[in-house]
């Protein structure tokens, strides 16, 4: 692979701390005591009640709040200093999301080029068009790792250590410096 890599990074669990946000309000609204650690599951159906926990999700102001990952802004910022083509790639889920999404890259990654902020509402069909070569995908789903043609990067969580039989992944990491590792290896 040539130094001209193209990056697609997932934001939620990916920059930022999706779980988190969501469990803190479902417990507290609920009385609860959920932790991101007994997420063993893609499904949230199975520990938390999904409409209940979509409501949160779809609420205005929930993506808008979420905290960085750490490591995430740092790291970005030097792949795009090291003259990486970086796109963030996200599925909103309402019209709150969209905005709240853009606005939240704007506030933490002021450095990043907004022209390539994609959010798509059906990303493992888009994956699946990108030409795989030169091409990496950091995402935490395994119905997009599926999708992607092109080199597939996991963020470890309990959720997706079992991926569904068949689905396999390039790379497994447990934090951004991991990532950032694996992407120089490929790009010498």
């Amino acid at each position: 692979m040539s130094n001209k890599l193209s990056l697609y990074i997932d934001m939620d669990e990916i920059i930022c701390k999706f779980l988190e946000k969501l469990c803190s309000i479902y417990n507290s609204k609920f009385h609860k005591n959920i932790k991101i650690s007994d997420i063993k599951t893609w499904s949230l159906n199975t520990y938390m009640d999904g409409d209940k926990a979509f409501e949160i999700i779809n609420s205005p102001g929930f993506f808008g709040s979420l905290e960085p990952i750490e490591g995430a802004i740092e790291t970005i910022e030097k792949l795009i200093n090291d003259k990486y083509e970086v796109f963030i790639i996200s599925s909103p889920s309402n019209e709150f999301s969209v905005y709240e999404k853009y606005k939240w890259i704007q506030e933490y990654l002021p450095f990043f080029d907004i022209r390539n902020l994609i959010l798509v509402g059906n990303k493992g069909e888009l994956l699946s068009r990108i030409d795989g070569e030169n091409s990496v995908l950091f995402d935490d789903c395994p119905e997009y790792i599926e999708k992607f043609n092109g080199v597939s990067v996991v963020m470890d969580r309990a959720y997706n250590r079992e991926l569904v039989v068949g689905i396999d992944c390039d790379y497994r990491v447990s934090e951004w410096s991991e990532f950032y590792e694996v992407v120089e290896r490929l790009g010498r």
